[in-house]
Protein backbone atom coordinates (compact mmCIF):
# COMPACT_ATOMS: atom_id res chain seq x y z
CA UNK A 1 0.00 0.00 0.00
CA UNK A 2 2.80 2.36 0.92
CA UNK A 3 4.58 1.55 -2.29
CA UNK A 4 1.50 2.51 -4.28
CA UNK A 5 1.16 5.79 -2.44
CA UNK A 6 4.79 6.67 -3.09
CA UNK A 7 4.30 5.87 -6.78
CA UNK A 8 1.26 8.16 -7.00
CA UNK A 9 3.15 10.98 -5.34
CA UNK A 10 6.06 10.61 -7.71
CA UNK A 11 3.68 10.74 -10.69
CA UNK A 12 1.64 13.74 -9.42
CA UNK A 13 4.64 15.85 -8.28
CA UNK A 14 5.64 17.18 -11.68
CA UNK A 15 2.02 17.89 -12.56
CA UNK A 16 1.61 19.87 -9.31
CA UNK A 17 4.71 21.90 -10.05
CA UNK A 18 3.39 22.77 -13.54
CA UNK A 19 0.03 23.86 -12.11
CA UNK A 20 1.71 26.09 -9.51
CA UNK A 21 3.92 27.67 -12.20
CA UNK A 22 0.89 28.45 -14.39
CA UNK A 23 -0.90 30.04 -11.41
CA UNK A 24 2.13 32.20 -10.56
CA UNK A 25 2.46 33.33 -14.18
CA UNK A 26 -1.20 34.34 -14.32
CA UNK A 27 -0.84 36.31 -11.04
CA UNK A 28 2.22 38.19 -12.29
CA UNK A 29 0.44 38.87 -15.58
CA UNK A 30 -2.40 40.48 -13.70
CA UNK A 31 0.03 42.94 -12.06
CA UNK A 32 1.35 44.26 -15.40
CA UNK A 33 -1.35 46.88 -16.08
CA UNK A 34 -1.09 49.90 -18.36
CA UNK A 35 -0.96 53.39 -16.63
CA UNK A 36 -4.08 55.44 -16.65
CA UNK A 37 -4.29 57.78 -19.62
CA UNK A 38 -6.84 60.17 -18.10
CA UNK A 39 -6.30 62.90 -15.43
CA UNK A 40 -7.11 62.02 -11.85
CA UNK A 41 -10.33 63.48 -10.65
CA UNK A 42 -8.67 64.74 -7.40
CA UNK A 43 -9.28 68.56 -7.06
CA UNK A 44 -6.29 70.99 -7.00
CA UNK A 45 -4.82 71.62 -3.53
CA UNK A 46 -5.74 74.71 -1.56
CA UNK A 47 -2.93 77.24 -0.83
CA UNK A 48 -2.90 80.32 1.36
CA UNK A 49 -1.58 83.50 -0.27
CA UNK A 50 -0.50 86.95 0.83
CA UNK A 51 -0.51 90.05 -1.39
CA UNK A 52 2.76 91.83 -2.10
CA UNK A 53 2.83 95.49 -1.19
CA UNK A 54 3.98 98.36 -3.41
CA UNK A 55 7.70 98.52 -4.25
CA UNK A 56 9.85 99.98 -1.51
CA UNK A 57 12.44 102.65 -2.26
CA UNK A 58 13.96 102.69 1.18
CA UNK A 59 14.62 100.69 4.31
CA UNK A 60 16.48 101.23 7.57
CA UNK A 61 19.69 99.76 8.92
CA UNK A 62 19.53 99.46 12.69
CA UNK A 63 22.67 98.70 14.69
CA UNK A 64 23.89 99.17 18.24
CA UNK A 65 26.43 101.76 19.32
CA UNK A 66 28.24 103.15 22.34
CA UNK A 67 28.54 106.83 23.22
CA UNK A 68 32.13 108.12 23.40
CA UNK A 69 33.50 111.69 23.68
CA UNK A 70 33.95 113.48 20.38
CA UNK A 71 36.94 115.33 21.80
CA UNK A 72 38.77 114.53 25.01
CA UNK A 73 41.79 116.54 26.16
CA UNK A 74 44.31 115.28 28.68
CA UNK A 75 45.59 118.16 30.81
CA UNK A 76 49.09 117.34 32.03
CA UNK A 77 51.60 119.33 34.07
CA UNK A 78 54.00 121.18 31.79
CA UNK A 79 56.36 122.34 34.58
CA UNK A 80 57.45 120.98 37.93
CA UNK A 81 55.81 122.41 41.01
CA UNK A 82 53.63 121.93 44.02
CA UNK A 83 49.87 122.43 43.77
CA UNK A 84 48.85 125.37 45.96
CA UNK A 85 45.24 125.92 44.86
CA UNK A 86 42.37 124.04 43.27
CA UNK A 87 38.62 124.78 43.36
CA UNK A 88 36.93 122.25 45.64
CA UNK A 89 33.72 122.37 43.60
CA UNK A 90 35.38 121.28 40.37
CA UNK A 91 35.61 117.53 40.55
CA UNK A 92 35.19 114.72 38.04
CA UNK A 93 31.72 114.85 36.52
CA UNK A 94 31.28 118.60 36.96
CA UNK A 95 30.80 121.06 34.11
CA UNK A 96 33.39 123.81 33.57
CA UNK A 97 33.47 126.79 31.24
CA UNK A 98 36.35 127.91 29.06
CA UNK A 99 39.05 129.81 31.01
CA UNK A 100 38.10 128.41 34.43
CA UNK A 101 41.09 127.86 36.71
CA UNK A 102 41.43 124.15 37.41
CA UNK A 103 44.86 123.82 39.08
CA UNK A 104 47.36 126.41 40.35
CA UNK A 105 51.01 125.41 40.80
CA UNK A 106 53.46 127.34 42.99
CA UNK A 107 54.83 130.14 40.76
CA UNK A 108 57.58 131.38 43.14
CA UNK A 109 60.52 129.54 41.51
CA UNK A 110 59.45 130.57 38.04
CA UNK A 111 59.04 134.18 39.13
CA UNK A 112 62.60 134.16 40.50
CA UNK A 113 63.94 132.73 37.24
CA UNK A 114 62.06 135.38 35.29
CA UNK A 115 63.42 138.11 37.58
CA UNK A 116 66.98 136.84 37.17
CA UNK A 117 66.72 136.76 33.38
CA UNK A 118 65.16 140.22 33.36
CA UNK A 119 68.07 141.61 35.37
CA UNK A 120 70.58 140.00 33.00
CA UNK A 121 68.73 141.52 30.08
CA UNK A 122 68.87 144.94 31.73
CA UNK A 123 72.66 144.50 32.16
CA UNK A 124 73.06 143.73 28.46
CA UNK A 125 71.02 146.82 27.57
CA UNK A 126 73.34 148.90 29.76
CA UNK A 127 76.36 147.43 28.01
CA UNK A 128 74.85 148.32 24.65
CA UNK A 129 74.32 151.91 25.83
CA UNK A 130 77.88 151.99 27.13
CA UNK A 131 79.06 150.73 23.76
CA UNK A 132 77.26 153.61 22.04
CA UNK A 133 79.00 156.10 24.32
CA UNK A 134 82.33 154.39 23.72
CA UNK A 135 81.80 154.52 19.95
CA UNK A 136 81.17 158.25 20.07
CA UNK A 137 84.30 158.76 22.22
CA UNK A 138 86.43 156.70 19.84
CA UNK A 139 85.20 158.75 16.90
CA UNK A 140 86.26 161.96 18.66
CA UNK A 141 89.63 160.49 19.69
CA UNK A 142 90.23 159.27 16.16
CA UNK A 143 89.69 162.77 14.78
CA UNK A 144 92.16 164.16 17.34
CA UNK A 145 94.67 161.42 16.54
CA UNK A 146 94.40 162.26 12.85
CA UNK A 147 95.20 165.91 13.67
CA UNK A 148 98.13 164.77 15.80
CA UNK A 149 99.47 162.67 12.92
CA UNK A 150 99.18 165.65 10.59
CA UNK A 151 101.05 167.94 13.01
CA UNK A 152 103.76 165.34 13.60
CA UNK A 153 104.15 164.87 9.86
CA UNK A 154 104.45 168.64 9.33
CA UNK A 155 107.03 168.91 12.12
CA UNK A 156 109.05 166.07 10.61
CA UNK A 157 108.92 167.68 7.17
CA UNK A 158 110.00 171.05 8.57
CA UNK A 159 113.01 169.60 10.39
CA UNK A 160 113.91 167.57 7.35
CA UNK A 161 113.92 170.76 5.23
CA UNK A 162 116.10 172.60 7.79
CA UNK A 163 118.61 169.83 8.11
CA UNK A 164 120.72 170.87 4.98
CA UNK A 165 121.10 174.42 6.30
CA UNK A 166 122.17 173.06 9.67
CA UNK A 167 119.24 174.88 11.34
CA UNK A 168 118.13 171.53 12.72
CA UNK A 169 120.07 168.62 14.03
CA UNK A 170 119.67 165.02 13.03
CA UNK A 171 118.72 164.17 16.60
CA UNK A 172 115.84 166.64 16.47
CA UNK A 173 114.69 165.15 13.18
CA UNK A 174 114.77 161.64 14.73
CA UNK A 175 112.67 162.81 17.69
CA UNK A 176 110.14 164.33 15.27
CA UNK A 177 110.00 161.12 13.27
CA UNK A 178 109.49 159.11 16.49
CA UNK A 179 106.64 161.41 17.51
CA UNK A 180 105.10 161.00 14.03
CA UNK A 181 105.32 157.22 14.36
CA UNK A 182 103.81 157.33 17.86
CA UNK A 183 100.91 159.42 16.56
CA UNK A 184 100.28 156.97 13.77
CA UNK A 185 100.38 154.04 16.22
CA UNK A 186 97.84 155.76 18.46
CA UNK A 187 95.60 156.45 15.47
CA UNK A 188 95.84 152.81 14.37
CA UNK A 189 94.91 151.61 17.86
CA UNK A 190 91.87 153.85 17.91
CA UNK A 191 90.79 152.61 14.49
CA UNK A 192 91.25 149.00 15.59
CA UNK A 193 89.01 149.68 18.57
CA UNK A 194 86.43 151.20 16.25
CA UNK A 195 86.55 148.13 14.01
CA UNK A 196 85.97 145.87 17.03
CA UNK A 197 82.86 147.77 18.05
CA UNK A 198 80.50 146.04 15.50
CA UNK A 199 81.65 142.59 16.68
CA UNK A 200 81.08 143.56 20.31
CA UNK A 201 77.70 144.99 19.41
CA UNK A 202 76.75 141.78 17.53
CA UNK A 203 77.86 139.67 20.49
CA UNK A 204 75.79 141.73 22.89
CA UNK A 205 72.82 141.64 20.50
CA UNK A 206 73.03 137.86 20.26
CA UNK A 207 73.32 137.64 24.04
CA UNK A 208 70.30 139.91 24.33
CA UNK A 209 68.26 137.73 21.92
CA UNK A 210 69.15 134.66 23.91
CA UNK A 211 68.07 136.35 27.11
CA UNK A 212 64.82 137.48 25.46
CA UNK A 213 64.13 133.86 24.45
CA UNK A 214 64.89 132.67 27.97
CA UNK A 215 62.69 135.44 29.35
CA UNK A 216 59.82 134.39 27.07
CA UNK A 217 60.26 130.78 28.09
CA UNK A 218 60.30 131.77 31.75
CA UNK A 219 57.09 133.75 31.19
CA UNK A 220 55.50 130.73 29.48
CA UNK A 221 56.60 128.46 32.32
CA UNK A 222 55.13 130.94 34.76
CA UNK A 223 51.88 130.91 32.76
CA UNK A 224 51.90 127.10 32.75
CA UNK A 225 51.56 127.11 36.51
CA UNK A 226 47.92 128.02 35.87
CA UNK A 227 45.98 125.17 34.24
CA UNK A 228 42.66 126.42 32.87
CA UNK A 229 39.85 124.79 30.87
CA UNK A 230 40.57 125.14 27.12
CA UNK A 231 36.86 124.86 26.23
CA UNK A 232 33.45 124.27 27.78
CA UNK A 233 33.25 120.67 28.85
CA UNK A 234 32.87 117.99 31.48
CA UNK A 235 35.65 116.93 33.82
CA UNK A 236 36.06 113.23 33.18
CA UNK A 237 39.10 112.56 35.42
CA UNK A 238 41.00 114.27 38.25
CA UNK A 239 43.92 112.82 40.13
CA UNK A 240 45.52 115.64 42.17
CA UNK A 241 44.99 117.49 45.42
CA UNK A 242 46.42 120.63 47.02
CA UNK A 243 49.93 119.90 48.30
CA UNK A 244 50.82 117.28 45.70
CA UNK A 245 54.13 117.77 43.90
CA UNK A 246 53.86 117.08 40.20
CA UNK A 247 56.42 116.83 37.45
CA UNK A 248 56.19 117.81 33.83
CA UNK A 249 54.18 115.19 31.97
CA UNK A 250 52.08 113.96 34.91
CA UNK A 251 48.40 113.58 33.95
CA UNK A 252 46.27 115.83 36.14
CA UNK A 253 42.84 116.14 34.51
CA UNK A 254 40.80 115.00 31.51
CA UNK A 255 38.19 117.21 29.89
CA UNK A 256 35.66 116.26 27.23
CA UNK A 257 33.45 118.45 25.06
CA UNK A 258 29.97 119.17 26.32
CA UNK A 259 28.15 120.17 23.13
CA UNK A 260 28.54 117.01 21.04
CA UNK A 261 29.53 113.39 21.35
CA UNK A 262 30.28 110.50 19.02
CA UNK A 263 28.66 107.10 18.80
CA UNK A 264 31.06 104.24 18.08
CA UNK A 265 29.33 101.64 15.93
CA UNK A 266 30.28 98.85 13.53
CA UNK A 267 28.97 98.28 10.03
CA UNK A 268 29.21 95.18 7.88
CA UNK A 269 30.48 95.36 4.31
CA UNK A 270 27.01 94.87 2.84
CA UNK A 271 25.60 97.66 5.02
CA UNK A 272 28.34 100.02 3.82
CA UNK A 273 27.51 99.08 0.25
CA UNK A 274 23.86 99.96 0.78
CA UNK A 275 24.83 103.28 2.35
CA UNK A 276 27.10 104.15 -0.58
CA UNK A 277 24.18 103.48 -2.93
CA UNK A 278 21.83 105.62 -0.86
CA UNK A 279 20.55 108.88 -2.31
CA UNK A 280 21.29 110.64 0.99
CA UNK A 281 25.00 109.84 0.82
CA UNK A 282 27.10 112.94 0.11
CA UNK A 283 29.59 112.15 -2.69
CA UNK A 284 33.23 112.98 -2.06
CA UNK A 285 35.59 114.81 -4.36
CA UNK A 286 36.97 111.82 -6.23
CA UNK A 287 36.67 108.04 -6.66
CA UNK A 288 39.58 107.41 -4.31
CA UNK A 289 37.95 109.48 -1.60
CA UNK A 290 34.66 107.65 -2.12
CA UNK A 291 36.39 104.31 -1.56
CA UNK A 292 38.35 105.46 1.49
CA UNK A 293 35.77 107.58 3.31
CA UNK A 294 32.49 106.65 4.90
CA UNK A 295 29.36 108.04 3.21
CA UNK A 296 27.97 110.91 5.30
CA UNK A 297 24.33 110.05 5.81
CA UNK A 298 21.83 111.28 8.43
CA UNK A 299 21.48 109.10 11.50
CA UNK A 300 18.84 108.82 14.22
CA UNK A 301 19.97 107.92 17.75
CA UNK A 302 17.58 106.51 20.35
CA UNK A 303 18.00 105.32 23.92
CA UNK A 304 15.78 102.78 25.60
CA UNK A 305 15.12 104.89 28.72
CA UNK A 306 14.42 108.10 26.83
CA UNK A 307 11.33 108.67 24.67
CA UNK A 308 12.97 111.15 22.32
CA UNK A 309 15.60 110.81 19.60
CA UNK A 310 18.78 112.59 18.58
CA UNK A 311 19.75 113.45 15.02
CA UNK A 312 23.35 113.16 13.85
CA UNK A 313 25.48 112.21 10.87
CA UNK A 314 27.74 109.32 10.03
CA UNK A 315 31.04 111.17 9.61
CA UNK A 316 34.10 108.94 9.52
CA UNK A 317 35.75 105.58 9.94
CA UNK A 318 37.44 105.03 13.26
CA UNK A 319 40.66 104.23 11.42
CA UNK A 320 41.33 100.68 12.57
CA UNK A 321 40.18 99.01 9.36
CA UNK A 322 38.25 95.73 9.41
CA UNK A 323 37.99 93.94 12.74
CA UNK A 324 39.47 90.44 12.17
CA UNK A 325 37.07 88.87 14.70
CA UNK A 326 33.73 90.43 13.74
CA UNK A 327 34.62 91.31 10.12
CA UNK A 328 33.04 94.72 10.58
CA UNK A 329 34.31 98.28 10.12
CA UNK A 330 34.29 100.65 13.07
CA UNK A 331 32.57 103.98 12.30
CA UNK A 332 31.78 107.16 14.21
CA UNK A 333 28.51 109.11 14.30
CA UNK A 334 28.65 112.77 15.36
CA UNK A 335 25.57 113.83 17.31
CA UNK A 336 24.68 116.75 19.64
CA UNK A 337 24.74 115.79 23.30
CA UNK A 338 21.34 117.37 23.92
CA UNK A 339 18.29 117.55 21.70
CA UNK A 340 16.90 121.00 20.75
CA UNK A 341 13.78 120.32 22.83
CA UNK A 342 15.72 118.98 25.82
CA UNK A 343 14.80 121.93 28.08
CA UNK A 344 11.07 121.53 27.33
CA UNK A 345 10.68 117.83 28.08
CA UNK A 346 13.62 117.47 30.53
CA UNK A 347 15.10 114.62 28.53
CA UNK A 348 18.43 113.12 29.45
CA UNK A 349 21.67 113.93 27.65
CA UNK A 350 23.92 111.47 25.90
CA UNK A 351 26.71 110.43 28.24
CA UNK A 352 29.86 108.40 27.86
CA UNK A 353 29.28 104.65 27.88
CA UNK A 354 25.55 104.69 27.04
CA UNK A 355 24.48 101.91 24.66
CA UNK A 356 22.17 103.40 22.06
CA UNK A 357 20.39 102.33 18.90
CA UNK A 358 21.64 103.80 15.62
CA UNK A 359 19.18 103.95 12.72
CA UNK A 360 20.51 104.74 9.25
CA UNK A 361 17.96 105.28 6.45
CA UNK A 362 18.82 103.83 3.05
CA UNK A 363 17.07 105.36 0.02
CA UNK A 364 17.81 103.55 -3.20
CA UNK A 365 17.39 104.38 -6.86
CA UNK A 366 16.19 100.84 -7.60
CA UNK A 367 12.78 99.84 -6.09
CA UNK A 368 12.69 96.75 -3.90
CA UNK A 369 10.04 94.01 -3.76
CA UNK A 370 9.24 93.01 -0.18
CA UNK A 371 8.38 89.35 0.39
CA UNK A 372 7.21 87.96 3.75
CA UNK A 373 9.53 85.46 5.34
CA UNK A 374 6.91 82.68 5.49
CA UNK A 375 6.68 82.79 1.70
CA UNK A 376 10.37 81.92 1.24
CA UNK A 377 11.06 78.20 0.89
CA UNK A 378 14.13 76.48 2.39
CA UNK A 379 15.69 76.16 -1.07
CA UNK A 380 15.25 79.89 -1.71
CA UNK A 381 12.15 79.54 -3.92
CA UNK A 382 9.08 81.73 -3.77
CA UNK A 383 5.74 80.55 -5.15
CA UNK A 384 3.13 82.87 -6.58
CA UNK A 385 -0.32 82.19 -8.01
CA UNK A 386 -1.40 83.53 -11.40
CA UNK A 387 -4.65 82.36 -13.02
CA UNK A 388 -4.91 79.46 -10.53
CA UNK A 389 -1.51 78.21 -11.60
CA UNK A 390 1.60 77.96 -9.44
CA UNK A 391 4.60 80.03 -10.58
CA UNK A 392 7.96 79.08 -9.11
CA UNK A 393 10.52 81.91 -8.65
CA UNK A 394 14.16 81.67 -7.69
CA UNK A 395 15.00 85.01 -6.10
CA UNK A 396 18.36 86.66 -5.32
CA UNK A 397 17.91 88.09 -1.83
CA UNK A 398 19.14 91.67 -1.58
CA UNK A 399 18.33 92.33 2.08
CA UNK A 400 17.00 90.25 4.97
CA UNK A 401 14.71 91.90 7.50
CA UNK A 402 13.27 90.29 10.66
CA UNK A 403 9.94 89.31 9.05
CA UNK A 404 10.57 89.80 5.34
CA UNK A 405 13.18 89.91 2.63
CA UNK A 406 13.89 92.50 -0.04
CA UNK A 407 14.56 91.68 -3.68
CA UNK A 408 15.56 94.11 -6.42
CA UNK A 409 12.60 94.63 -8.67
CA UNK A 410 14.58 94.26 -11.90
CA UNK A 411 15.97 90.87 -10.84
CA UNK A 412 12.66 89.03 -10.34
CA UNK A 413 9.43 88.29 -12.23
CA UNK A 414 7.37 89.09 -9.16
CA UNK A 415 5.12 92.14 -9.46
CA UNK A 416 3.56 94.26 -6.71
CA UNK A 417 0.10 92.86 -7.60
CA UNK A 418 1.16 89.21 -7.23
CA UNK A 419 0.11 86.99 -4.36
CA UNK A 420 2.70 84.67 -2.84
CA UNK A 421 2.02 81.28 -1.28
CA UNK A 422 2.68 80.92 2.45
CA UNK A 423 1.28 77.40 3.01
CA UNK A 424 3.32 74.21 2.42
CA UNK A 425 2.82 71.78 -0.48
CA UNK A 426 3.95 68.17 -0.64
CA UNK A 427 4.56 68.45 -4.39
CA UNK A 428 5.07 71.72 -6.25
CA UNK A 429 6.10 72.46 -9.80
CA UNK A 430 5.79 75.36 -12.20
CA UNK A 431 2.32 75.49 -13.75
CA UNK A 432 0.67 73.28 -11.16
CA UNK A 433 -3.05 73.90 -10.65
CA UNK A 434 -3.91 75.27 -7.22
CA UNK A 435 -6.81 76.95 -5.48
CA UNK A 436 -5.75 80.22 -3.77
CA UNK A 437 -7.15 81.23 -0.41
CA UNK A 438 -6.36 84.90 0.36
CA UNK A 439 -4.91 85.75 3.78
CA UNK A 440 -4.46 89.33 4.96
CA UNK A 441 -1.69 90.02 7.44
CA UNK A 442 0.74 92.86 8.07
CA UNK A 443 4.45 92.44 7.59
CA UNK A 444 6.91 94.02 9.99
CA UNK A 445 9.56 95.72 7.88
CA UNK A 446 11.95 96.81 10.60
CA UNK A 447 15.45 95.47 10.97
CA UNK A 448 16.80 93.83 14.06
CA UNK A 449 19.55 95.47 16.05
CA UNK A 450 22.91 93.85 15.50
CA UNK A 451 24.48 92.49 18.70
Amino acid sequence: MSMRRQTLLQAAGPLLIVVLGIAAFLWLKSLDRQPATSMDSTPPPFVQTLPLGPPRGQFEITIGGRVVPSREVTLSAEVNGRIIARPDTLRAGRHVTQGTLLVQLDPADHELVLQEITSQLDGVDLELKQLDVEARGLRDLARLAEEDVKLAAQELQRLTDLLPSRSATPAGRDRAEREWLDARIALGQLRNQQELLPARRARLAAQRQGLIARQERARRDLGRTRIVAPFNGLLAFDNVEVGDFVRAGDVLLKLERDDEVEVACQLRADQLRWLRDSLDAVPSTGPEAVALEVPTVPVTISYRDNPGQWTGRLTRFQGGGVDPQTRTVACRVLVPRQRPDAAANRSISLMRGMYVTVTLPVRLQTPLIEIPTEAVRPDGQVWSVRADRLVVHRIPIARTLPNSILVRAELTRLKPADRVVISPLAIAYDGMAVQATPVSTAVDTGEAVAP
